[in-house]
């Protein structure tokens, strides 16, 4: 693998910073050993407040890290006990200063909204807290509801209620109208930064269907073609099939030309750097259906600069739907 050049590192899914920090110091070292990690710039870690101290947050920088996302949800205490979260509004902060004294200068603040109880004021009180603050990235992400969860429980039963699909989508243009005036990028449909050298590059590689090597249990990869992969979720059958020098992998999907096209169309038009319909069409062989890419543009959805189809904020969040209709 050492032939392998690695642009990014990310680690991520569930609270990686529980593990200790002479595990990360080994893992890097071991990475630049199996791998060319020389041209890295950007080594991401994932916390929550509350879970790492100052002076592990200092030990994870000078083991290599130099970006990192913090899961704070939201600064109002009512909502973080709604989504089930250990931490509290000043836990999030202190977790925060605190990592700016550890040396880390890129800093991800992770923000939800559609939550149980939130309101739109609720809401822009978050968005003051990030001004506040200053971090060089925000992520908006809108509550997904899991069947099995507590708060699926909860909402099933009528004990709590989302809010309304208007609410959700004010919530939205809350916030890009708030983060936009600030400074920030809208670059992607859920995420913001200070200024392009502060665009997430792990995650743009998803978005640009770069091949990406996935580590763990249910961790993904795919090989910027054809080909993507899952591995098996259980952690004591992925550690077993490690030992035995098997692959972990569960399953295998190839994907058609069409699909490749179809995930190009909606990746593309989730992020503000837009997408080259002709360089699709060359790449897939599929054909875009240009009557109905009319009726976005008549709807303001999308504008077209030079040779891009870029998304507007508005059509940003008709991404999926109208990347099936333009395929």
């Amino acid at each position: 693998m050492k032939d392998r050049v690695i642009k990014t590192i990310y680690a991520g899914g569930g609270t990686p910073t529980l593990l200790p920090t002479v595990f990360w110091k080994g893992f890097l070292a071991k990475a630049g050993e199996i791998a060319d990690i020389s041209h890295v710039t950007e080594f991401t870690i994932e916390t929550n407040p509350g879970s790492v101290t100052e002076k592990e947050l200092f030990a994870l920088r000078q083991a290599g890290f130099n970006r990192l996302s913090i899961g704070v949800q939201s600064f109002n205490d009512t909502l973080l006990q709604t989504l089930g979260r250990i931490h509290t509004s000043d836990q999030a902060k202190e977790t925060y200063r605190s990592a700016r004294k550890a040396g880390f200068h890129n800093i991800s603040l992770d923000l939800m909204y559609g939550i149980p109880g939130q309101t739109l004021k609720n809401w822009l009180k978050d968005l003051e807290r990030i001004e506040e603050l200053g971090p060089e990235h925000v992520s908006c992400y809108e509550l997904s509801v899991i069947g099995g969860t507590p708060i699926f429980k909860s909402i099933n039963d009528g004990v709590l209620s989302k809010p309304d699909e208007e609410t959700c989508r004010d919530m939205y243009f809350a916030a890009d109208e708030t983060l936009t005036r600030s400074g920030y990028l809208h670059y992607e449909i859920s995420n913001y930064a200070r200024d392009n050298n502060c665009v997430s590059l792990h995650n743009s590689s998803y978005w640009d269907r770069t091949p990406y090597i996935g580590l763990g249990p249910s961790a993904h990869s795919f090989d910027g073609r054809v080909t993507r992969s899952w591995n098996v979720p259980s952690l004591e059958q992925y550690l077993e099939r490690i030992r035995d020098d098997k692959s972990p992998s569960a399953d295998i999907e190839v994907i058609t030309k069409e699909q490749a096209a179809l995930e190009m169309v909606m990746l593309g038009l989730r992020c503000s750097a837009g997408i080259d319909l002709k360089e699709i069409e060359t790449e897939t062989g599929i054909r875009i259906n240009r009557d109905y890419l009319k009726t976005m543009m008549r709807n303001n959805r999308v504008i077209l600069s030079g040779a891009k189809l870029v998304s507007t904020a508005e059509g940003m969040l008709y991404a999926d739907g109208d990347s099936v209709n333009l395929i």
